[in-house]
């Protein structure tokens, strides 16, 4: 074995989540957007990674932020935030579907693809 004099010895990211490192469902995306709740939703404890996502989220912040901010694998920040929607810990909030029609029109990419033009 290998003494790295006295580093602090970490789990591995995906033991946060048992293992799992996929959502059980694909609502949540690298742009959702994570607040905690005010009810406080179930009252079992929180893991320490748990404790540190809602912590992280004050207030709303997307998952890829999370993911960053917490040093972990996008794929675990999104099992873990998946975890606390179902306790009733967090609640998730898509950001607009900028692939509508109704949201995009040809006029707003034709004013987009002139201003890039004039960089």
């Amino acid at each position: 074995m290998n003494d790295q004099g006295g580093a602090e010895r970490r789990s591995r990211a995906f033991t946060a989540t048992g293992g799992r490192v996929q959502p059980l469902d694909d609502d949540i995306r690298l742009d959702t957007h994570v607040t905690p709740t005010s009810s406080g939703g179930d009252t079992l404890p929180l893991t320490e990674r748990q404790s540190q996502l809602i912590s992280l989220c004050r207030p709303a912040c997307a998952v890829a932020e999370l993911a960053a901010r917490m040093d972990l694998p996008l794929a675990v920040v999104t099992a873990l935030v998946h975890d606390l929607c179902a306790r009733g810990r967090v609640t998730t909030d898509q950001v607009l579907d900028l692939t509508s029609d109704t949201v995009i029109s040809t006029a707003l990419l034709q004013r987009l693809r002139d201003r890039l033009h004039a960089i």
